[in-house]
């Protein structure tokens, strides 16, 4: 990374070293300038930007660019070209949370792809109105960003509790906090409190929002900066270097290597996933196995009561004192299970509900042809309507020849199941 430190331009002295970063001196501010939605008025905003020697970082829709009042990719690729960062910020800008866990990843992880086949370094992403919660914070790490930037957090006035700036590093690389966007109505008394207010806190870093760059804006838009205004707020800026403040992106400031891309979904490891097929009619799906051990009472049946598709299993247990029941994928000679890869880790998912708690459990083939007991998943709770759930595996030992996964019960309850998947982490994550 060449982020050169310059007292006549304000360039950031920020290094990466061996991947993290580094800390800043008491009283030091970084300032991130941040671009949001691809809009093609933000070229004004980078040419204002270069004259002064700074840089800053572009979060834009892969699939957007070309679009009326977007950037185009070769506008994109010259922002990059200057030394300005392109980051990510989905596909098509929804509120993520109201979305299913897989439409988050396919958002998400799809739209990193997209930019990084496109010849773009993408570490840094910005949640889409700031819309976010622990389901979407994890989404967005399994697809291999190395940051994330909410819309928010930090203090816009001169009282309040929250903090000026983000500490360095970051409280929480995947939440960084940064003002509320800029908007028609915020002055540059506003902005320069933004940085004063930080060097006076003892410093720290922070990033400010901006989206349409043009005065007066036709039509009018809520969240824009005139040129004028951004001029006079970077003339002001730039010679703060000389008391340690300093401009750098976002990727600059957090570090760290470009991690591979993640698609979604990946590449299905499942033959007759979705239990539909029964060829021979016996009520179990093809290429899976109703099993289980132990003494306990129980009742096997094809149900119609289905997530997707026409056709579910379910398990009814009516006394237990040891074992379970589970439905497990076929335990044959590698026509219906696959094969692992050692040391990599396997994701199986599936859509259940269940009167009790249950589990994922895993098993592998030996050398030898003996199937063992490998691992299992967390409880899952009792849900009276279908709920998506997942677990990641274990590395996958060496001796494994071949996998078989599923959803186990063991107490007196019920548990219907449907639509599993399993995937290799690791493959799915391949440059």
């Amino acid at each position: 990374m060449s982020i050169l430190a310059s007292a006549r331009t304000g360039a950031a002295p920020v290094m990466e070293t061996m991947g993290t970063t580094r800390a800043l001196l008491p009283g030091q501010v970084i300032v991130s300038l941040n671009f949001d939605d691809c809009l093609a008025t933000q070229t004004t905003g980078a040419a204002i930007m270069e004259a002064r020697g700074m840089r800053g970082t572009f979060y834009v829709h892969s699939t957007r660019m070309g679009l009326s009042g977007r950037l185009t990719l070769a506008q994109v690729q010259a922002l990059r070209d200057t030394g300005h960062e392109i980051g990510g910020h989905t596909l098509t800008h929804p509120h993520l949370t109201e979305l299913s866990a897989d439409e988050q990843r396919r958002e998400i992880c799809n739209d990193r792809v997209a930019l990084l086949n496109a010849g773009f370094r993408v570490t840094s992403f910005a949640y889409p109105f700031g819309d976010k919660d622990s389901t979407t914070r994890q989404i967005v790490m399994d697809c291999n960003y190395n940051s994330a930037r909410e819309s928010g957090g930090l203090r816009t006035s001169s009282s309040g509790s929250s903090p000026a700036a983000e500490p360095m590093p970051p409280a929480d690389p995947y939440a960084i906090r940064t003002h509320a966007s800029v908007q028609a109505t915020t002055t540059l008394t506003d902005l320069k409190n933004y940085v004063l207010r930080a060097e006076e806190s003892g410093g720290g870093w922070v990033p400010i929002v901006f989206h349409h760059i043009c005065g007066p804006c036709n039509p009018p838009q809520t969240y824009s900066i005139s040129p004028t205004l951004l001029t006079s707020f970077l003339d002001w800026l730039a010679p703060r270097v000389s008391r340690g403040t300093t401009v750098a992106t976002m990727d600059a400031v957090i570090g760290g290597v470009l991690k591979p891309p993640v698609s979604w979904p990946p590449t299905q490891l499942l033959r007759n996933p979705s239990l539909e097929t029964d060829l021979n009619g016996d009520g179990t799906p093809d290429c899976w196995q109703r099993g289980g051990f132990g003494s306990n009472t129980f009742t096997w049946t094809r149900t119609s009561d289905a997530h997707g598709g026409s056709w579910a299993q379910q398990v009814r247990i009516t006394a237990i004192s040891s074992g379970d029941r589970k439905l497990i994928t076929l335990q044959d000679d590698n026509t219906c299970t696959p094969t692992p890869t050692t040391g990599h880790h396997y994701r199986i998912s599936a859509w259940y509900k269940a009167t009790t708690s249950v589990r994922f459990k895993a098993y592998y083939r030996t050398n030898a042809g003996a199937w063992e007991y490998w691992a299992q998943g967390p409880l899952l709770p009792a849900r009276t309507s279908y709920t998506f759930a997942e677990w990641m595996t274990p590395p996958a030992p060496s001796e494994a020849r071949a996998l078989s996964v599923g959803l186990s019960i063991d107490r007196v309850g019920t548990l219907t199941m449907d639509d599993f998947a399993l995937s290799d982490v690791e493959a799915s994550a391949s440059p």
